[in-house]
């Protein structure tokens, strides 16, 4: 099954109000009488007009803060509404009964949109949490490091330099480039194989910077360390992490696109 991205924030947020309301006690046709107004089709967002009529932004401004948080599309809304509505009435019984089946379906949903199973997908509070549980959940032997960059966010480098911490593997940064302005994908992921040593285990990196726009090439990042562990065992082989909040939902790949090992992201932005 392929989703796009349109078609994931369609189907996902019709399908949880559906299901808070069959749940609350309602019936199939409650939906219809429940829901405002009739649930946009893919073809009735092909218009971009469309698509900026799901937002309640205000239109006194020019909004381009998505970089921090982003506005709720129209079936988001009615989701979350009917949830509240849900919980209002009768909390207890609501969370027994909804909330195990729907953690299920949101991880079968992004398990799709990521070409993987549910069952290869976590759910935390946040990409941070996200970050922190897998760099300090690895196994790490003093003799090995973690490989990250001097532009990296904030939180991956306090992630791993505690890991660094409890485990005794060292930490190594590089700089992906002197000045930005016309890197290259060859340049940004030759630097990064040429860092690759026999101790290092972890390279922990950040799909698209914040504070540049900058986006790696992480496909031809996976291919190199492909390359560097071909002769490595399964305890020694380099692990691509990466922090992709910035990019996840914005660009239309599966895991298999990036070749990472592990992938954090929010779906806030």
């Amino acid at each position: 099954m392929t989703l796009v991205r349109r078609e994931l924030l369609t189907r996902t947020g019709l399908a949880i109000a559906a299901s808070a309301i069959a749940s609350s006690g309602g019936t199939a046709e409650a939906v219809a009488q429940t829901v405002a107004a009739p649930p946009p089709t893919l073809s009735d967002l092909e218009d971009w007009g469309a698509v900026r009529a799901q937002f309640a932004l205000s239109p006194d401004f020019i909004h381009m803060s998505a970089m921090l948080i982003s506005s709720h599309p129209r079936p988001v809304r009615e989701a979350i509404d009917e949830h509240r509505r849900g919980m209002d009435a009768n909390p207890i019984t609501y969370l027994h009964q909804n909330n195990r089946r729907l953690q299920e379906a949101a991880r079968a949903a992004a398990g799709d949109y990521l070409g993987i199973t549910g069952s290869d997908i976590a759910l935390t509070d946040s990409t941070t949490m996200g970050v922190a549980l897998v760099y300090n959940g690895l196994r790490l032997t003093p003799d090995q490091e973690i490989l990250t960059t001097e532009q990296d966010y904030f939180v991956t480098h306090e992630a791993i330099r505690l890991a660094s911490k409890r485990t005794g593997a060292k930490v190594r940064k590089i700089s992906l480039y002197e000045e930005i302005n016309g890197i290259s994908e060859e340049q940004i992921v030759d630097r990064i194989a040429q860092a690759i040593t026999p101790a290092t285990r972890v390279l922990a990196l950040t799909w698209v910077h914040s504070s540049t726009g900058l986006k790696l090439p992480l496909r031809q990042i996976a291919d190199a360390l492909g390359r560097a562990n071909a002769d490595r065992n399964e305890t020694e082989r380099v692990l691509l992490c990466v922090d992709g909040v910035h990019g996840f939902g914005i660009e239309d790949v599966t895991l298999a696109d990036f070749g990472c090992d592990f992938l954090m992201a929010g779906c806030h932005k």
